[in-house]
């Protein structure tokens, strides 16, 4: 991060140039958020050849299903056991992740797999076959080209070799870093899914006591 900020305020004042490195840090390698949308894509070009897999989750998506019968209706169909196989790998990976996930009580992908139904349907439509690779090469390419045109007019400047040095050292940190700023939120995530399971193992056997209805409404002592 230290690394973002020399980058932008130097760029700034010797160029001209304003949030550099936000086109620096296109498709760093080991960003576990980028690849998990990386890996959607994936997803989509397996189930892209199956049209039989494609209606069955657009009828899914129509009835608002809210469990994981889906998965097991897909083998039903022409490229549905792919297609669960490759739904299945994303989720033993990014289950534990859903919008909102720092709320605990938020259902994770793992536990509701039919959320994850408009997200592929909407993959689906908006991308072509391949677009995983296709955009991640284009973002590196793209800062690739940022950085030696930063480079090249730096060095037009008084003191230029230094100021190029000195930048090329500051994105080779940015470029091999900066992925793992989201490697803590990603930690955090995933502890959070152990504990919710702990919670609701611990949830279920209060309900065969007798202290709570249901496991889904754990109910705090009033103050």
């Amino acid at each position: 991060m230290n690394a973002v900020s020399w980058i932008n305020e130097n760029m700034m004042q010797w160029l001209g140039e304003k949030n550099v490195a936000d086109t620096l840090a296109q498709s760093a390698p080991n960003n576990i958020t980028s690849e998990m949308g990386l890996a959607l894509l994936d997803v989509a070009d397996v189930i892209r050849p199956y049209p039989e897999v494609i209606v069955h989750l657009q009828r899914s998506s129509l009835r608002q299903v809210n469990d994981d019968s889906f998965l097991d209706e897909l083998v039903k169909f022409d490229g549905g056991q792919e297609a669960r196989n490759a739904i299945g790998a994303y989720l033993d990976k990014y289950g534990m992740r859903c919008v909102g996930e720092i709320d605990i009580t938020r259902p994770r992908w793992s536990e509701k797999p039919a959320t994850l139904i408009p997200l592929i349907l909407s993959t689906l439509k908006n991308f072509e076959p391949g677009a995983s690779r296709r955009n991640f090469e284009y973002g590196r390419q793209e800062a690739l080209k940022k950085e030696q045109e930063l480079l090249d007019r730096l060095t037009q400047l008084p003191d230029g070799e230094q100021k190029a040095e000195a930048t090329k050292q500051q994105n080779s940190l940015l470029r091999n870093f900066i992925g793992y700023r989201e490697y803590p939120k990603y930690g955090i995530v995933n502890r959070y899914f152990v504990y919710k399971q702990a919670l609701l193992k611990e949830a279920e056997r209060l309900v065969q006591v007798g202290v709570l209805h249901s496991t889904e409404c754990m109910v705090l002592p009033s103050r």
